[in-house]
């Protein structure tokens, strides 16, 4: 027996048959095995260059042949591929077409339907305003009334404060008894001469005495001023407030006021409130008697300036007159202001129903994209809106420019998809942005592999068809 170590390669895996074979059958397949190997290697060194090639070429033709049929299949499957994924999206991008102009249609129809719709319903604003108004007017012409009745009222009220009035001033006028020529006669009852007059050797006082709770309003310095004009003999008037103040000349305890060159109106407030009343009248008296003498040293010969002061005087009562007027418009417009103001709010709150009408016709559109991009989350995750308006309006930018969807109508679809709970105001402002809790947008992960698992089934149904 003869022992003879061979070597392989260290990967290879003996085969565990060898092991069973005999030395005879040992020695016959390695006797078979090298002859096998030598007459090989002999063929080979016997070929050319070419001929190597040619073999090479031969054996792998068929191969090459098989190859280029499945590159012609697979072009042939592309082009049928090509052409049906072109068709399909040209079907779908010709039905999107069709649903925007049915959307753009039904929008008109809506629009013209909505106009027509609040044509009737301002018609039907203007029919209640003017019943409004009627019934106004009929409330108007009722407070005119008794308006009325309270001014019989009043002026027997008035007529019994003027008595009180009038008798304390003639307490108080006595004062004057001992002045040369005094005597007072009661005008009360004659219209346009006030309460008194107070006739004094000098000069005459035209006297009207008020006994108010409030202020002396405006109308009664008008009257005395009216009054004092009237009789132009007197060169004096005292309007006398014994518990009150008088409008506009409550500056000082009194007042004068110049109504023309020769006559001037003495204001006395809170005539009752002084230690002596009477000793106040009498300094008013002495004041008076000084004003008296500057008027009769007037010179007359300059009879062109006392003519500008008249001219002024009345110029004073023309501008005071269009005040008043002006007063008396701007109540008006206001009130008239106040109407229209009202007919904008009922003609705001018709447009607002409308627009949410609008708003919820375009809940299809946000639904759509609300399920491909958002997902709830019980993770503590804040997304603003904001963030979501500028994701939709980059997905979506011709039919939002086509339906002109605003954002603020987009933040209402978002209050209407999730509870209020979820929604976090930044400030008051009910229009502002705000954060949203509960839900965040779907992962690129996420929406790649959607996105690859409908290509793949759309890339399925086109092989099927194929074959």
């Amino acid at each position: 027996m003869k022992s003879i170590i061979l070597s392989v390669p260290d990967e290879i895996n003996i085969p565990e048959i060898i092991t069973s074979f005999t030395p005879e059958e040992n020695f016959l397949m390695l006797k078979i095995g090298s002859n096998c190997l030598s007459e090989g290697r002999k063929a080979v060194a016997g070929f050319t260059q070419k001929e190597i090639y040619e073999k090479i070429k031969n054996e792998s033709k068929e191969e090459i042949r098989e190859l280029e049929m499945n590159i012609l299949l697979e072009k042939e499957m592309t082009k049928k591929m090509e052409q049906t994924i072109k068709v399909f999206y040209e079907n779908q991008i010709n039905k999107l077409e069709n649903q925007v102009n049915d959307l753009l249609d039904k929008l008109k129809i809506f629009e013209s339907g909505n106009n027509e719709f609040a044509n009737k319903e301002i018609d039907k604003a203007k029919e209640k305003f003017d019943i409004l108004l009627q019934q106004k007017d009929k409330q108007l012409d009722k407070m005119n009334e008794n308006y009325e009745k309270l001014l019989v009222q009043s002026h027997k009220s008035t007529s019994h404060k003027g008595s009180e009035g009038e008798k304390t001033f003639s307490e108080y006028a006595t004062t004057f008894l001992d002045f040369k020529g005094f005597e007072i006669i009661d005008k009360h009852t004659q219209g346009g001469e006030g309460d008194f007059h107070l006739h004094f050797e000098e000069f005459d006082v035209l006297v009207d005495a008020k006994n108010y709770k409030k202020k002396v309003p405006i109308d009664q310095r008008e009257k005395i001023k009216t009054d004092l004009l009237k009789n132009t003999h007197l060169h004096f008037a005292w309007l006398v407030s014994l518990n009150t103040s008088i409008e506009k000349y409550e500056k000082a305890p009194i007042m004068y006021e110049w109504i023309n060159t020769t006559q001037c109106i003495v204001y006395i407030n809170h005539l009752n409130e002084f230690d002596d009343p009477k000793k106040i009248l009498r300094i008013v008296w002495f004041t008076c008697k000084e004003l008296y003498k500057l008027i009769e040293d007037v010179n007359f010969d300059e009879d062109e300036l006392i003519k500008l002061r008249e001219k002024n005087f009345k110029f004073i009562d023309k501008v005071k007159n269009i005040r008043k007027t002006i007063r008396e418009i701007n109540t008006s417009m206001n009130a008239t202001r106040n109407l229209i103001q009202v007919m904008d709010d009922e003609l705001k709150g018709i447009l607002d129903v409308e627009t949410t009408q609008i708003v919820n016709s375009n809940y299809s559109l946000f639904d759509d994209w609300w399920t491909q991009n958002i997902e709830t989350t019980s993770e503590e995750i804040i997304v603003t809106s904001t963030d979501l308006w500028k994701k939709f309006k980059q997905e979506n930018k011709v039919i939002i420019n086509e339906m002109n969807i605003l954002g603020d109508k987009f933040k209402d679809y978002i209050k209407s998809k999730v509870p209020l709970s979820s929604i976090i105001l930044r400030n008051k402002n009910v229009n502002s942005a705000f954060d949203i809790k509960g839900i965040c947008l779907k992962t690129n992960i996420g929406v790649k592999k959607e996105a690859e698992q409908k290509q793949q089934q759309k890339q399925d149904k086109i092989e099927l068809e194929f074959k």
